[in-house]
């Protein structure tokens, strides 16, 4: 069988520096039906377009495949659908599958453009479902044991080259362990991988980093959500990395308690870990406790300062717009990003992800303002601040950028330049939350405590861009 997986390019990255790291989901599953005898190609649209809503043209790949994966996040949804729709309308008898984060937590919206959805992990479950042995229209996957998973086969990649030749991905992706123990209100990682944490065993992970030793990467990135959430583990792990001895450079998620291991953080530094990417999300304690974050502003500031004196990077993320933050305490969220020294800084305004608390809570209190997957990728105002327009909060959001990066010359230029690419994409978007946030100032100051989304419906310059769905053929 001629399987094709694609990951749908999201309309606007702002987060370039990620842009070519691909989801391990699609090639893990991939891997698996190579294996099995299939022939199999990986597309992620950074790298190689499948599809032009202009011409109405796929990949040849795609049109000469018997069944396409599609994997999903949310501000990807709407091209997933599209091309989903496209090969559908196109292809009638070829099989679509819809799987990963979103189509996860909304499977019945995702059958709207795919025979089947795979809810969950897939590894388990994917020769089933694309050789016919499993007939339901939603399938849900079961915990993978990750012991069991091959190696990746980068090769799979369209566009994929070896690093000698062309870097088209710098940094090779390895995977060391899934789910994460804690339970933030806004994260989707328990819903599609659960709270307990998993870790694939330590001379496995190491045949995976000499393989792609191998190959030529001399940078590696592990795709773990909290890569040393058990100590001792990731300690065993890290001495055969210091006994390899090898000449490349890596980097991963942690949780901001890994440097209360003094022991921890030495071992880091001397295999050659470079930058930690951390959720500080806020130094509002009152943040903290909504978002339900086990650390405090001591803890943060103080293993900061512990890994910044060690000679690591942090790359600090936050998170803006917390129900009991206001402008005052956003704006020393962001002086903070600066003071404590990371060498990077994300910014994200708080979004309601489908699957999460967040997105229940915000559900039933009718705050959710936009009804486009489009705009859910934490570079929007989506929801209605209990203080703040959505216009402020927006305005926040690139002041946080651009007051970071704007100490050296070539990060304030490029910050700039992308936001002024951003604020050109989405004109419609601007025009609409200016709309609505003139309106609730003359509403009254206390606005999102007397407006709700369904009074603002009646009002006329009220043009949400609903996602208009389209119910393709019946399911083989």
């Amino acid at each position: 069988m001629k399987i094709a997986f694609i990951e749908p390019r999201p309309p606007f990255n702002l987060y370039f520096f990620l842009s070519k790291l691909p989801l391990l989901g699609p090639i893990y599953l991939g891997t698996i039906l190579k294996k099995a005898g299939h022939e199999v190609k990986v597309f992620k649209e950074d790298m190689v377009r499948v599809y032009n809503e202009k011409t109405d043209e796929l990949h040849p790949y795609i049109r000469e495949a018997d069944a396409v994966g599609i994997t999903a996040v949310t501000h990807s949804a709407n091209r997933a659908y599209q091309i989903a729709d496209a090969v559908g309308r196109q292809f009638p008898d070829k099989r679509i599958l819809l799987g990963g984060s979103h189509p996860s937590a909304l499977p019945k919206e995702a059958l709207r453009h795919a025979d089947r959805v795979v809810v969950g992990e897939g590894e388990n479950v994917v020769c089933d479902v694309f050789e016919g042995r499993t007939t339901d229209r939603i399938v849900y996957g079961t915990r993978t044991d990750l012991d069991e998973l091959p190696p990746l086969e980068l090769d799979l990649l369209a566009g994929y080259q070896n690093p000698r030749v062309r870097k088209k991905i710098s940094s090779a992706p390895i995977m060391a362990s899934r789910g994460c123990p804690h339970d933030c209100i806004f994260c989707s990682v328990t819903n599609m991988f659960g709270k307990r944490y998993r870790i694939r065993d330590a001379d496995l992970v190491m045949e995976e980093v000499m393989l792609r030793y191998s190959e030529g990467f001399r940078s590696i990135f592990f795709y773990d959500d909290n890569f040393a959430a058990v100590p001792e583990k990731t300690k065993i792990f890290l001495e055969k990395l210091i006994k390899a001895d090898l000449d490349f450079t890596w980097s991963s998620q942690f949780s901001i308690h890994v440097a209360k291991d003094r022991e921890l953080v030495d071992l880091l530094k001397r295999a050659h870990c470079t930058t930690l990417f951390i959720g500080v999300e806020s130094i509002n304690p009152q943040a903290l406790k909504d978002y339900r974050k086990s650390q405090n502003v001591g803890l943060i500031k103080d293993s900061i300062a512990t890994l910044v004196s060690a000679g690591l990077n942090v790359h600090s993320m936050f998170i803006l717009g917390a129900d009991s933050d206001d402008a005052e305490t956003i704006e020393e969220t962001i002086r903070f990003s600066r003071d404590s020294k990371s060498s990077t800084a994300q910014f994200s305004i708080l979004f309601p992800i489908p699957g999460t608390e967040l997105f229940d809570n915000m559900r039933k209190q009718d705050r959710i303002f936009v009804n486009d997957w489009d705009y859910f990728d934490g570079t929007h105002s989506v929801i209605l601040h209990k203080t703040l327009s959505p216009l402020d909060l927006q305005k926040k959001f690139i002041h946080a950028y651009r007051y970071f990066y704007g100490r050296k010359f070539l990060y304030r230029v490029a910050s700039r330049l992308g936001f002024f690419i951003w604020k050109l994409v989405f004109r419609k978007y601007m025009r609409f939350i200016r709309s609505i946030s003139r309106h609730l100032l003359r509403k009254s100051p206390e606005h999102n405590r007397k407006v709700t989304v369904k009074e603002l419906l009646s009002y006329r310059f009220w043009k949400p861009v609903t996602l208009s769905y389209r119910r393709k053929r019946q399911p083989l």
